[in-house]
């Protein structure tokens, strides 16, 4: 007799349909699914490898964690019922495999355990969270076209109330939000100590200017991991890929080159960093907190100049 597969029941409820309560029209169903399983896949692979997008062939374990299987379609407005798998079944040694900077997940977790963590850090506009990055933005954001056709999606799973979640337009208004306000990916060159290297995840860690570590990921269409071995300890140079996370912090340095750090490239070694929206409203606020604009402009204003001077100065 075969031996049962561990897997988790969740209900997703749907509300707002135009619908009869319990029904749900194909072209409907196929958005909000894709809607849902690229956001699982994109959350299980940010856990598992660092990034939530990569190219190439697509691991058995990624496939056989989205194996969810549809058990029951309920009215009271419309409720799908869903069986996930747990990781320990789907994922087993990846797991146990520790990383540099990720909590992996836990055996008894599902995908739909990641999404929720990505649901609940976008909403609570964390930014600095390793629970999502752009591309599980814009896997949640690809929900959009189905919420335009229904008010809600409620994710509940009996007995895990930490993995309830549930996404409407207010929440899609605050992903677009964090993905507007992430600065975008672009290659740069950052030279430092290379402190630590994991092989099995093609992982590294730069030290930079004043013990900041950036964390690095080789990408093997550009750099073979094994060439790192004989720079370990050693101060090199990284040409690459840096992502960042909506604070504008490095979130993860893609290394197409590694080699020794040359005579004037100690210009390099500082922490990447881009200036976000979130961190140009902050630095404006601490710079002005403390002035008072009365005193900047009392007995300056009005001065010889004419209404028309004034007019043409507002507009340059």
């Amino acid at each position: 007799m075969p031996m049962t597969k561990k897997s988790v029941s969740y209900q997703l409820r749907l509300q707002g349909l135009a619908t009869a309560p319990g029904t749900i029209s194909v072209q409907t169903l196929r958005e909000l699914l894709r809607g849902l399983t690229d956001s699982a896949e994109r959350a299980l692979r940010l856990a598992i490898q660092g990034e939530s997008v990569k190219r190439g062939k697509t691991p058995s374990w990624l496939s056989k964690s989205l194996d969810l299987q549809l058990t029951g379609l309920e009215s009271g407005s419309t409720v799908l019922n869903l069986e996930a798998p747990t990781l320990g079944e789907t994922v087993g040694d990846q797991l146990a495999q520790q990383d540099m900077w990720f909590t992996p997940p836990s055996a008894d977790d599902t995908v739909f355990s990641l999404v929720s963590r990505s649901v609940r850090d976008t909403t609570a506009e964390n930014l600095e969270s390793n629970a999502y990055d752009a591309g599980v933005l814009n896997g949640l954001l690809e929900l959009k076209p189905f919420l335009k056709k229904a008010q809600r999606i409620e994710l509940r799973a009996h007995g895990r109330p930490k993995e309830d979640f549930e996404i409407g337009m207010p929440e899609i208004e605050k992903f677009e939000r964090l993905k507007q306000q992430t600065p975008k990916p672009h290659a740069m060159v950052v030279s430092g100590l290379l402190d630590s290297i994991q092989h099995s995840r093609r992982r590294f860690q730069l030290m930079v200017s004043e013990g900041q570590s950036v964390p690095g990921r080789v990408d093997e269409e550009f750099l073979d991991a094994e060439q790192m071995r004989d720079l370990w300890g050693k101060k090199v140079t990284v040409k690459g890929m840096v992502y960042f996370r909506p604070s504008g912090h490095v979130q993860l340095l893609e290394a197409h080159l590694i080699r020794l750090m040359q005579n004037g490239e100690e210009i390099y070694e500082e922490m990447p960093l881009e200036q976000s929206e979130a961190g140009f409203v902050r630095e404006v606020a601490q710079t002005g907190h403390h002035k008072d604009w009365v005193k900047e402009v009392w007995g300056k204003w009005p001065g010889d100049e004419d209404i028309e001077e004034l007019l043409a100065d507002l507009k340059r």
